[in-house]
């Protein structure tokens, strides 16, 4: 059983309320969730690849991009 205080009950009851099913759904939803999230990969490069593309470096080499800011540098 658990113990929750009475604002983030009245939270949870209007959320399960507006979503047409328990709390206790609400509850199970929430911690798939996170173990979901807490499932997947790490690894930097990953995470990488999650990020959003910035339109100001479509159609760009970002290797060019960086060689280009090192030749500056000289």
């Amino acid at each position: 059983m658990l113990t929750v205080d009475p604002e983030l009950e009245m939270k949870l009851k209007a959320l399960a309320e507006q979503e047409h099913c328990s709390p206790d759904e609400i509850i199970k939803r929430l911690v798939n969730y996170y173990l979901q999230q807490k499932q997947q990969s790490e690894l930097l490069a990953d995470m990488a690849e999650q990020l959003p593309e910035i339109a100001c470096f479509k159609q760009q080499d970002p290797l060019k991009t960086q060689k280009a800011l090192r030749d500056e540098w000289h």
